[in-house]
């Protein structure tokens, strides 16, 4: 073989390894882009809000004053919901004696759980209602029954004075297009 044909042939073997190289290069790295994609960002540009963030934005927005969280563990002693119902949740509750004023916020796990949640939440609203009717003179004469607003995948319940604001203030952090 002469030179010339020796570095054709060297030419041809380095521009098809750079081929591949490329190939390769561009193929890992919409792996790595597509893993990326899938673990930390939002794909369809939806929002996605905890329970605790959205609920403590309204203790916050509302200026609920001596309100305290309950631990999710806790929830369990107000609302008897079973796991599988919601993903998430979140409660406040007054620290004051003469308000009933709480709020929840629940994250279903699933659409079709949502008409179990409200009956138990209505159930729970019932007999709070009847706690609230029952209880000392010194009670928040102004304590609405308690209102529940769903806008999935959430569930927002607040037992208050200004149900229609908090609801409102609520709604308001959920810009509807953008939820998930």
């Amino acid at each position: 073989m002469d030179e010339q044909t020796l570095r054709k042939k060297h030419k041809n073997s380095n521009i098809a390894l750079t081929v591949v190289i490329l190939t390769a290069i561009v193929i890992i790295a919409g792996i790595l882009s597509a893993m990326l994609l899938m673990m930390y960002g939002n794909t369809d540009g939806k929002k996605k809000f905890t329970a605790s963030y959205l609920a403590s934005e309204v203790v916050k927005r509302m200026n609920y004053e001596n309100m305290s969280e309950i631990s999710k563990d806790n929830i369990q002693k107000y609302y008897d919901i079973p796991d599988e119902l919601v993903e998430d949740k979140s409660m406040f509750v007054s620290g004051r004696s003469d308000s009933f004023t709480e709020l929840a916020c629940f994250k279903l796990s699933d659409k079709k759980n949502e008409p179990l949640l409200l009956e138990i939440i209505n159930a729970y609203l019932k007999d709070k209602t009847e706690f609230i009717k029952n209880a000392s003179e010194n009670s928040d004469p102004n304590v609405s029954k308690g209102k529940t607003y769903c806008s999935y995948p959430y569930v927002f319940v607040i037992i208050s004075s200004d149900c229609d604001s908090a609801i409102n203030t609520f709604s308001g952090l959920l810009d509807v297009k953008n939820i998930e």
